[in-house]
């Protein structure tokens, strides 16, 4: 299964390397071309649709300004389930490891037009969905980039960072802070769509700020962590296709997070007031014909008879009206 998913000079290098220099060297290793171009592809179909979902039971995206993420690939995608339960990415997992591990959080976001996110380390606490604090639980973050990713937004690293980062206990580095004491340590990731990103989460990174109309950038972000007793329900709840599932061993489950309390909600939090504007002109767009036919149809059952309703209802979903 892993050679259809990833390139052959990706799962041919020993995952107790990668681990070593996550865990003891730089903090973080970088493939260019690791997901096939068929992976690529099919991660990227899942976001194409460009419509928001309005009081359905189905799985789709959301929007929070000028991102849009899709937080709930484990249950929409088997390509997604079958990257991050590849012997691939676990394998890695195992030797950095030293205690039992799960997914903390999974997700494919696009980012458009703008945006400027603060330096930053993934070892984060949540009350809700309020920062709570850091925790010195180990971690790796992989993320792949499914888009060619050059001059605009490419993610950016401080090599070594997780050996002090664990100093400062705010959210975030002030972008002043880093320019006057880390500037030559920073590693920017020019790359093509396919290329994996794998860091230690206390590494200080963050996608570097831009404003360009037009510009899209599509990512593939999942974070697995170390479980532990003293932080009980660390992690986002996770939604799950069992169909996925064709292995059930005890390391699996565990992985999945089987048992294992996840009291975080899924990221990021959003509602109507985190849209853009002609976000909100597109939903109503979209909803006002919508609209007009429920309220046609509720009107319609107050004054004909239930029986007619449902023989028009029946003609219908054949087809013949």
């Amino acid at each position: 299964m892993d050679s259809l998913l990833f390139n052959d000079a990706f799962t041919r290098l020993e995952a107790e390397t990668i681990a070593h220099e996550l865990k003891y060297g730089s903090g973080y290793h970088i493939f260019e071309k690791a997901l096939s171009p068929e992976a690529v592809t099919a991660l990227t179909n899942i976001v194409s649709r460009d419509s928001l979902l309005v009081n359905s039971n189905n799985l789709g995206y959301v929007r929070a300004y000028w991102t849009k993420y899709l937080s709930h690939t484990l249950a929409l995608s088997k390509e997604c389930y079958d990257i991050i339960t590849s012997e691939r990415i676990r394998g890695i997992c195992r030797d950095f490891f030293d205690s039992p591990f799960k997914i903390s959080n999974q997700r494919i976001y696009e980012t458009h037009t703008r945006s400027h996110l603060p330096w930053h380390t993934d070892n984060n606490l949540q009350a809700g969905n309020a920062y709570n604090g850091k925790h010195d639980l180990p971690g790796i973050m992989f993320l792949f980039y499914l888009s060619d990713v050059s001059d605009t937004n490419p993610f950016q690293l401080i090599a070594d960072s997780y050996k002090w980062s664990e100093q400062n206990t705010e959210r975030f580095f002030s972008d002043k802070f880093i320019e006057q004491n880390y500037k030559d340590d920073i590693v920017t990731v020019r790359a093509p769509k396919g290329s994996l990103i794998i860091c230690n989460t206390h590494l200080i990174h963050r996608a570097e700020p831009f404003n360009r109309p037009g510009f899209k950038r599509l990512t593939y972000l999942f974070q697995i962590d170390e479980i532990s007793t003293q932080h009980e329900g660390h992690g986002e709840k996770i939604l799950l296709n069992p169909a996925f599932v064709s292995e059930t061993s005890p390391e699996i489950l565990t992985y999945l997070g089987f048992g294992s309390k996840a009291e975080y909600p899924a990221f990021p939090e959003t509602s109507v007031s985190t849209m853009l504007p002609n976000d909100i002109v597109s939903l109503q767009k979209d909803i006002l014909p919508k609209a007009v036919k429920g309220l046609a149809f509720s009107f319609a059952r107050r004054i004909i008879p239930g029986s007619i309703v449902n023989a028009i209802r029946k003609k219908i979903h054949k087809g013949s009206i």
